[in-house]
């Protein structure tokens, strides 16, 4: 990495404080987030109901609603086999991946970085990313620009 060109991966001022927001402010961007999404689901719902035409939901539609009171013993037996087989092979599918994978690190391993690019990132000093670096379980204390400026080290039980 280019040690002239600072980076903005771990940029102070991109940290929020949403519960120093109003309590009416967050309720109505949660609301607004919820419309947004209900408004994405509302335009994949063609995709969804042709996709179900094409593969039968009218007949299913038909045969589970449209005609009162009967009942198709099919269904009653199918749906039930059809469950237990789903659970039974989503379960046997998960060990065989359990048992292929067990004892293998199947994620790249990270190149350390050094304690002065730490202190850099974060906004702090180098005895502080030290201490940061040699810390098992650390309270980070930052200022009001979401700067760190001290630690507190925690003591793990046992």
């Amino acid at each position: 990495m280019n040690a002239t060109k600072p980076t903005r991966r771990y940029d102070s001022r991109l940290i929020r404080k949403t519960r120093q927001q109003p309590r009416l402010q967050r309720t109505a961007w949660g609301f607004v987030t919820i419309a947004f999404w209900g408004f994405y689901f509302y335009l994949w719902a063609p995709l969804v109901t042709a996709l179900s035409w094409l593969l039968g939901g009218q007949l299913a539609w038909l045969q589970l609603y449209e005609y009162k009171q009967r009942v198709d013993p099919f269904i009653v037996i199918a749906l039930p086999v059809m469950l237990v087989c789903c659970s039974v092979l989503l379960i046997a599918w998960a060990e065989y991946n359990r048992l292929r994978f067990a004892g293998k690190e199947r994620r790249n391993p990270r190149e350390d970085v050094s304690l002065d690019e730490i202190a850099r990132n974060l906004g702090a000093s180098p005895a502080l990313a030290a201490r940061l670096a040699s810390g098992k379980a650390v309270t980070l204390h930052m200022d009001d620009q979401a700067r760190p400026i001290g630690l507190t080290e925690q003591t793990l039980p046992g």
